[in-house]
């Protein structure tokens, strides 16, 4: 699996012949170069060098990643080539990686999908309340994995079969159909489905 490394630059829609319009994400793909070859038993794989001046410019970092491919392309690509875009086409699928927008601190409500509390019946100050989450005295402790208000968002999220509406090899840029985690300049890993 190849992964490319790439931005998010924004939301739009496309209208069809019928007339009807399709949400998609345009994403920026960064150029993927070869770092370093090396053969494993049977398996051939390579390590990609990313770069990101969004994400890492005051260290200049490099992102590795690992792959496999075949042995016929193991043979036709050398050190520091940069990895084509030609792999990619319309209508196919890839799947992709990224981090989802944090919310900050959050509540059962609007985490969990919790029932607001009533309005009345003697229900002053507990409105938005998770409620009762203890047990009886014999077992005296909360059950481990019980939906309470925390931390809403920033998490990986991986979506898979994406399809591709439309590519602009010049710019790099590929128009995704549907929504991708992340806001706005955020850095996502895509990687095409079926390849070799």
């Amino acid at each position: 699996m190849i992964f490319f490394l790439g931005k998010k630059i924004g939301m739009s829609y496309i209208y069809n012949k019928e007339g009807y319009y399709t949400p998609l994400t345009i994403v920026y793909i960064y150029n993927c170069y070869i770092f370093k070859t090396f053969k494993f038993l049977s398996n051939y794989f390579f390590i990609f060098s990313y770069f990101s001046s969004f994400f890492n410019y005051k260290k200049k970092k490099n992102y590795f990643k690992k792959t496999n491919v075949s042995k016929y392309d193991f043979f036709n690509f050398k050190l520091n080539n940069l990895v084509p875009l030609n792999i990619f086409y319309i209508n196919q699928k890839v799947n992709i990686f990224g981090i989802s927008i944090g919310k900050g601190f959050s509540g059962v409500i609007k985490k969990h999908n919790f029932k607001s509390g009533d309005s009345s019946h003697g229900n002053s100050k507990s409105h938005n309340k998770p409620g009762s989450i203890g047990m009886c005295q014999d077992l005296g402790r909360v059950y481990k994995g019980k939906k309470m208000p925390g931390r809403l968002g920033s998490k990986r999220i991986f979506l898979k079969n994406l399809k591709i509406l439309k590519i602009d090899f010049y710019y790099n840029v590929f128009y995704l159909n549907g929504s991708i985690p992340g806001f706005k300049n955020s850095n996502l890993f895509i990687s095409p489905k079926h390849i070799f």
